[in-house]
């Protein structure tokens, strides 16, 4: 991968936004390898978590407005060709939620606009005293509402919160990212990513592979907003399939044994 950085240690894996002159803006060439990238971790199993970060001073300064116009879609029209790209950006984050492995992000910098959208996708967000984060989009003369950040922004921060940076499109320092519950955790840029992985293999040690996929599976649902009856329907389907596997077994063993389980997928 061109603008993308991805090494697997153990059952984590760390992908890394390698644009770090950009701030590790978006550009054609790295939606296309995010997006390949998402959609190649629905068969992987020998990754359960992933942890997004990004390369230098800065985690994502959103599209990349300064890279040369180039046509997305080939032999449409203008209007088409932005539309599609529109769409396609816009489903990165539709991946990002569909893919299997829970995803931590490791904000070390900037993150704004479609920045903001890929934190904000992600499962669980810690940063360093650097970050910042804003929903830029008014500030270009566009709707604040864009990738995804009309529906995330709100089930994390709350409606007014959302209200607040969508339609001021200020810039929010880590303190009053923790403080609105926007990441669960600062720490210092050095120890940023080892807490990150750190946080992604206590899950894996804690839950067995194919509890772990179930259970974002389900947290997906629920968040759009599904009813009781239906989120019940979807717990109990998981936990009879879970119950019946190997690492169930293994899990009690290693329960009464006072040990971790050792985990096979199966």
């Amino acid at each position: 991968m061109e603008t993308l950085l991805f090494e697997l240690q153990g059952p984590v894996g760390v992908l890394t936004l390698n644009r770090p002159e950009r701030l590790n803006a978006i550009d054609h060439t790295m939606l296309r390898e995010l997006r390949q990238f998402f959609d190649d971790r629905h068969r992987d199993y020998s990754c359960r978590v992933i942890v997004v970060t990004g390369a230098g001073r800065g985690f994502c300064a959103g599209l990349d407005l300064k890279s040369e116009p180039a046509q997305w879609q080939p032999a449409v029209g203008p209007v088409q060709d932005i539309f599609t790209f529109q769409e396609d950006i816009a489903d990165l984050m539709v991946k990002m939620r569909r893919c299997p492995q829970p995803i931590v992000a490791a904000v070390n910098g900037p993150a704004t606009g479609g920045g903001l959208s890929i934190a904000i996708a992600s499962d669980v967000r810690l940063c360093s005293h650097e970050a910042l984060f804003a929903c830029s989009y008014v500030n270009l003369g566009l709707s604040g509402c864009d990738v995804g950040s009309s529906y995330h922004l709100p089930k994390i921060v709350g409606a007014a919160g959302a209200a607040d940076m969508i339609y001021s499109g200020r810039i929010v320092d880590a303190a009053e990212a923790k403080g609105i519950g926007l990441v669960s955790r600062i720490v210092p840029c050095e120890e940023l990513l080892p807490s990150a992985i750190a946080m992604a293999v206590e899950w894996t040690r804690r839950s067995s592979p194919l509890g772990l996929r179930l259970s974002k599976e389900v947290l997906n649902e629920t968040v759009t907003g599904i009813s009781l009856e239906n989120a019940l329907k979807l717990e109990n389907r998981n936990q009879v399939l879970a119950s019946q596997t190997a690492d169930a077994v293994e899990a009690r063993r290693a329960w009464f044994e006072k040990r971790d389980p050792q985990w096979r997928d199966a």
